[in-house]
């Protein structure tokens, strides 16, 4: 079964719209989401062609911190470390079908967790989402399924005037990991995703192993530190094994840093 990158999942601890704000400062057109009311969240976005950055954060603590949704536990929990990239979700077409070839694998998930959220217009937009129960430290991505064919998703973006022009032939090309074995952890997610590893590298200051897997139209990079200057040693320290940094294709004019985490 084939599985699309859908979205990162950045987490932030101020209100969504201050990242619209600094997207908008760099000429870059975000939008606010809306509420997740059963689950005490908001967010604010930004499409990159059939792909998006969301922008999370806690709306309602009392809620959030008392969510069984395995995402907004992992929000609650991670911003006391600091802000940055915290998820990456894939999209599918048939989320049983995935939950059952996930779990034939030997891997336990939860059951699958209906979302819901208002747009500014007042239409109502839902998906299902599914989750890795065995998924220490929220290593693993997750899923998630809009129950609507890619095309009419996001033809209905740009009529509503989401979409930004520079970005809507653009797309996510790479996503870096910071990893304490690249190479391990290549292997575990290519056993269980249908993804495929490309290769390991060392780079230019041999400051990082790094090995890297198609995951469809992206590519993951998982970033071994060697040396203490590393960028992934500082996050491995702050926010264990997460993602920090995210190339656009064709790529932005300047790489920019953003609550915690960079885009280039």
């Amino acid at each position: 079964m084939e599985i699309k990158l859908d979205h990162i999942v950045h987490f932030v601890n101020g209100h969504p719209s201050e990242a619209v704000i600094a997207w908008k400062s760099h000429g870059f057109n975000a939008v606010m989401g809306g509420s997740h009311e059963k689950w005490g969240t908001y967010n604010s976005l930004l499409y990159i062609g059939h792909s998006y950055l969301e922008f999370l954060s806690i709306e309602a603590a009392k809620i959030a911190f008392q969510s069984d949704n395995p995402l907004i536990r992992q929000l609650a929990q991670e911003l006391q470390k600091g802000e940055g990239i915290g998820q990456i979700c894939f999209r599918t077409d048939n989320i049983l079908q995935l939950k059952k070839d996930l779990e034939d694998k030997g891997c336990e998930t939860y059951p699958i967790f209906h979302g819901s959220r208002k747009r500014k217009d007042g239409s109502i937009i839902k998906w299902k989402m599914l989750f890795i129960k065995d998924n220490p430290d929220y290593k693993y991505p997750f899923f998630i399924d809009w129950e609507k064919e890619d095309e009419i998703r996001f033809q209905e973006l740009k009529q509503l005037g989401l979409l930004d022009k520079r970005l809507e032939n653009a797309r996510i090309h790479s996503i870096y990991i910071a990893s304490e074995d690249s190479e391990k952890t290549a292997k575990e997610w290519t056993k269980l995703f249908p993804f495929i590893i490309k290769g390991t590298s060392g780079t230019v200051e041999q400051a990082e192993r790094r090995t890297a897997i198609f995951a469809g139209s992206a590519q993951i990079i998982f970033c071994q530190p060697l040396t203490e200057s590393s960028l992934a040693a500082a996050v491995l320290k702050t926010r264990g094994e997460k993602p920090f940094k995210i190339q656009i294709a064709p790529s932005l004019e300047n790489e920019l840093n953003i609550f915690g985490s960079n885009y280039s």
